[in-house]
């Protein structure tokens, strides 16, 4: 994937292995880095909704009505890298969501954070995948650096959707950085 400095949020399919290896478990059948954020959400047999986090590689909540669920989503949000330098840099970052039950069709949506003196904003607009019945998504995301902008603090957040169930919570990235990429991307 070639990335310039033009304003791009480039989604592709991620490709990986069902494997775990040291530092990683498996949630929902998929590697995924023990200690990330897990974010967990659907309906119930009755028709409740619930929603709840937990971390990767430890126990859900005893709450977690995962045996009386009609469908259920988990969503997790990699770390944010930053790659490049001067006018070719950019962010970079994985989604991933996986369904099981009556979900219906899913997709995800990812957007770049940025903080500011009234709270976080976004650095680029939402971007998302098409919706799709496999029961697992997992895709890569890039952002463009607005070098010399000025210096704040960044992190991607991120939120799944299934049309059986709704939109999920938004999930943010277990890290941030602190760069000089200004308000918005270029």
């Amino acid at each position: 994937m070639a990335l310039s400095t033009s304003a791009a949020v480039a989604a592709r399919p991620a490709t990986g292995t069902s494997d775990p290896s040291p530092g990683y478990v498996m949630v929902e059948g998929h590697r995924v880095v023990e200690g990330t954020t897990i974010g967990e959400w659907g309906k119930t047999k009755d028709g409740e909704l619930f929603s709840y986090t937990y971390k990767a590689g430890e126990a859900k909540p005893t709450t977690a009505p995962a045996a009386l669920a009609a469908a259920r989503c988990s969503v997790y949000i990699s770390d944010v890298k930053f790659l490049g330098g001067g006018a070719n840099a950019w962010f970079q970052w994985e989604t991933s969501q996986a369904c099981s039950g009556s979900f219906g069709s899913q997709k995800l949506q990812t957007q770049m954070w940025r903080s500011s003196w009234s709270g976080p904003r976004g650095y680029h607009d939402w971007r998302g995948t098409r919706s799709t019945t496999n029961q697992f998504i997992d895709y890569g995301w890039s952002s463009d650096c607005n070098d010399g902008g000025g210096t704040y603090t960044y992190y991607p957040v991120m939120k799944g959707y299934a049309s059986g169930i709704g939109w999920g919570p938004t999930t943010r990235s277990d890290n941030e950085l602190r760069k000089g990429c200004g308000t918005r991307e270029p």
